[in-house]
């Protein structure tokens, strides 16, 4: 079984690393050379072919190879698959790891971003979320003094600054309690997964309403916070100071989607975004300290002028 795996996955290793292709002699012979072989075994053309119908059906990617391309077997349409966010991302991390099997001298040469905890309890959300089955968890938030059970219909899960969040609509909610934002079931809430004490899933089944949307939730949100009923999406102006090249930095990887960069000046630049300014985005501008500064909307930038002073106060007092 494991050699079974390891020939499934360094297959689509050299698949998704090899755009162009790869003829059935070059796999035949990649493979022979493998340190994934443990085993030493050949790849017969129908166990070769075996796999990859395999693979089509697990990943839902299709693999062609005909006269026109020589044979050779590849990824039909990756710019399609490059646009799938999460099915690009599952692809390369089967290859990174398939790589990472197939030459141990990298191993040790590669370090991974760790998500200190919550992991435990992710593949029992994405179980329920398959089925859709209403998750029961006791959870444990930071202002509460006790645990509280929670009945949970999981819409989606989100990784943020290395913590994995369930969002949904909670099922008991309590009277009196803030809603986040109200859909056709109920209110929308998160709950980050680090901080369930205990987590099943139970045999209650909900219906998924089909006008929600993961990306048109997130849409306007710079991290996990989306309370459309205390922040006001706005477009906020930024000027970016060429210090520490905090400009090519945003550049090359943007706060957000909607991010554009309408002047270009020798000392800086200025950006526009459109998003609610939540809590976590001040943390974000804060953050960058003196190469960012806030333009407009006037509100935000004296939050962010009031968490700095805050931070500025700190240190002067001790």
């Amino acid at each position: 079984m494991k050699d079974y795996l390891r020939r499934h996955i360094w297959i689509l290793s050299e698949l998704y690393q090899n755009p162009k292709g790869l003829t059935y002699k070059e796999f035949e012979e990649r493979w022979k050379r493998s340190s994934q072989n443990v085993l030493e075994t050949s790849l017969p053309k129908r166990t070769f072919q075996d796999c990859l119908r395999a693979i089509e059906e697990t990943f839902d990617i299709d693999i062609s190879s005909d006269a026109r391309n020589g044979y050779r077997y590849r990824i039909v349409q990756r710019d399609w698959l490059e646009n799938d966010r999460v099915k690009d991302w599952l692809l390369s991390a089967f290859a990174v790891n398939g790589l990472l099997q197939d030459s141990r001298g990298l191993r040790e040469r590669v370090m991974y971003e760790d998500i200190p905890s919550g992991n435990d309890y992710l593949l029992e959300v994405l179980k329920a979320m398959r089925e859709n089955h209403v998750l029961a968890m006791t959870y444990q938030d930071y202002f509460d003094k006790e645990p509280r059970d929670i009945l949970l219909e999981p819409y989606c899960v989100r990784v943020f600054r290395q913590r994995w969040y369930v969002v949904g609509v909670m099922e008991n909610e309590p009277k009196g309690e803030e809603p986040t934002e109200l859909t056709n079931q109920g209110h929308i809430r998160r709950y980050a997964l680090d901080r369930v004490v205990k987590l099943e899933s139970t045999d209650v089944t909900f219906k998924m309403p089909r006008d929600f949307s993961v990306s048109d939730y997130f849409a306007d949100a710079f991290g996990i916070i989306v309370e459309p009923e205390e922040y006001d999406i706005e477009t906020i102006r930024m000027k970016v100071y060429d210090i520490n090249h905090r400009r090519e930095y945003l550049r090359s990887l943007p706060l957000h989607e909607s991010q554009k960069e309408v002047e270009r000046h020798k000392d800086y630049s200025v950006f526009e975004l459109r998003i609610a300014p939540t809590y976590d985005f001040i943390k974000e501008i804060l953050s960058m300290g003196g190469e960012v500064e806030v333009i407009s909307p006037e509100y935000v930038r004296q939050e962010v002028e009031h968490r700095a002073e805050e931070l500025l106060a700190r240190y002067k007092n001790t």
